[in-house]
């Protein structure tokens, strides 16, 4: 099993990791969704990874399943960073971590009493490795070296958009940890990064700085999952992101997780959230202050109420790129065949997509 489990991420997820119980429940299987199928897939594709999910969807359980695979039993001599929006996540990420752990079989668990046990850092010294959280900085300096200081070849960002100066701590921390992820590529060993957040406020410096980076990226569509191998998913997903980065943006309303119109609004009515917080914590929507939006508001519900999900997303050969198809795609040929259609690139942001 413990053999298995190292080579086989998927066994693990599967057979062998548990949800820790609550309120005197039992621990319980993973439940698998779009989010965290995606998540997995793209992180041991090395893909730079955004997942913005709706509240109580866990998002950053997901990335902790990971880390406790991580740290237990695929890493070695290896460090984990963590870069939270406060106090009190960190010690929520520690903590739930910890517990993610603890459920673990005895024979897969390597902690021994030598190993830390607070709210900051966890360590399996048996196998070299450790998971640290930090927090953000009041000013940009601090910030820089903060994120300077996270040379690991696995990063984890949470609430990004809530973070002060993310915009200074992220671009150092994936610059200072350039050599560890090459280092670790040679090794064959694992390495990327994830962001996970909730939508944020276009208005605020931090919020603005992480929409527009996830705006650049690709958009995540399971087409990908078609991918011949990592070149060939490197190459859609540069022609598919507007930045040209190996980077996928994973967002996921309640619905694509599986969740129902009903609990939503049981969720929504729990919390008693209205208004822009909870079009951020349970729509997925970016917000900004109504004065500096030229549309009013009823104009954009009525835009927003008319988005639909793609039907079906079909991979160009040659060239890789993304078309996402709102019909059937059983109805596509007779479509095409009936009637005219026009094919137009946006070509803002790269000589390339001139096309």
């Amino acid at each position: 099993v413990i053999e298995e489990c190292r080579i086989n991420f998927w066994y693990f997820v599967r057979e062998v990791a548990r949800a820790p119980g609550q309120s005197g429940a039992p621990a319980r299987p993973l439940e698998a969704n779009r989010g965290n199928l995606a998540l997995f897939w793209c992180f041991f594709n090395h893909v730079m990874t955004t997942l913005i999910q709706i509240r109580q969807t866990g998002k950053s359980f997901n990335t902790d399943v990971l880390g406790a695979y991580l740290l237990e039993i695929r890493c070695t001599d290896t460090q984990i960073n963590l870069l939270t929006k406060d106090e009190t996540l960190r010690r929520a990420n520690i903590q739930r971590l910890k517990d993610i752990m603890g459920v673990l079989p005895p024979y897969l668990d390597s902690r021994t009493k030598r190993d830390a046990n607070n709210t900051e850092l966890i360590t399996v010294k048996e196998r070299g490795n450790l998971y640290q959280g930090h927090l953000p900085q009041a000013s940009e300096k601090l910030a820089g070296n903060v994120g300077r200081g996270l040379t690991s070849p696995i990063f984890f960002v949470d609430e990004g958009p809530f973070q002060p100066n993310i915009q200074e701590a992220l671009p150092a921390a994936l610059a200072a940890g350039g050599a560890a992820r090459e280092i670790a590529d040679e090794a064959g060993e694992p390495y990327g990064t994830i962001l996970t957040t909730t939508a944020g406020k276009k208005d605020t410096k931090e919020g603005k700085y992480f929409f527009n980076l996830i705006s650049g990226m690709a958009e995540w569509s399971e087409a990908f999952y078609d991918a011949k191998d990592r070149e060939d998913l490197e190459k859609i997903l540069r022609r598919s992101g507007r930045d040209g980065e190996y980077r996928v943006n994973i967002t996921m309303n309640h619905q694509q997780l599986g969740k129902t119109d009903e609990w939503l609004a049981t969720k929504l009515g729990e919390s008693v959230s209205t208004g822009d917080k909870a079009d951020r914590d349970y729509f997925n929507r970016w917000t900004s202050g109504t004065a500096t939006n030229p549309l009013n508001i009823q104009t954009l519900e009525k835009i927003r109420a008319s988005q639909r999900e793609p039907q079906h997303a079909e991979i160009c050969n040659p060239g890789g790129y993304v078309v996402r198809w709102h019909v059937p795609e059983n109805q596509i040929e007779a479509r095409m065949n009936s009637s005219k259609y026009i094919v137009v690139f946006d070509t803002s942001r790269s000589e390339e997509r001139r096309v």
